[in-house]
C-alpha cells in the first residue's frame, strides 16, 4: 500500500451499501434540481485521480463543515469520496439523470408534433 491509497478495510464506514447508494441517488437528484449536472460532473471527474486529497480534505475540515453542515451527510460523503467506483457511481446517476430527462423532452416533443 502506497501512500496515496486509502486502506480498504470493508468495515471503514459505519454506513451500509444501501444507504450510500440512496445517497448518492439523493445527492444525483438535488445537482439536477439545480441544473448543475455538468459542473458537478467534470468537477468529480478532475478529482477522481486525486480522491485521496479530497478524503483526507473532508476528514482535516469535518468538525468546522459540521458546524454548517449535517454531520451524518458529512460522513456519507466522506465514505463515497474515500471509494473511487462510489464516485463513478455518483458521476453515472447524474449522467442517467439527465440522459432521461432529455428522453422525457424528446417524447413531450415528438407527441406535440403529431
Amino acid at each position: 500500500m502506497g501512500m496515496w491509497t486509502i486502506p480498504k478495510n470493508e468495515n471503514t464506514s459505519r454506513f451500509s451499501d444501501e444507504e450510500l447508494d440512496e445517497f448518492i441517488t439523493k445527492v444525483s437528484a438535488a445537482v439536477k434540481a439545480r441544473h448543475m449536472s455538468v459542473p458537478v460532473i467534470m468537477a468529480l471527474e478532475m478529482a477522481k485521480p486525486v480522491s485521496f486529497l479530497g478524503y483526507t480534505s473532508l476528514v482535516v475540515f469535518a468538525p468546522i463543515l459540521e458546524l454548517i453542515f449535517d454531520p451524518v451527510k458529512m460522513e456519507k460523503l466522506q465514505a463515497i469520496f474515500s471509494d473511487r467506483n462510489r464516485i463513478e457511481m455518483l458521476i453515472k446517476s447524474i449522467e442517467n439523470l439527465e440522459i432521461s430527462e432529455k428522453e422525457k423532452t424528446k417524447e413531450g416533443e415528438s407527441s406535440e408534433q403529431n
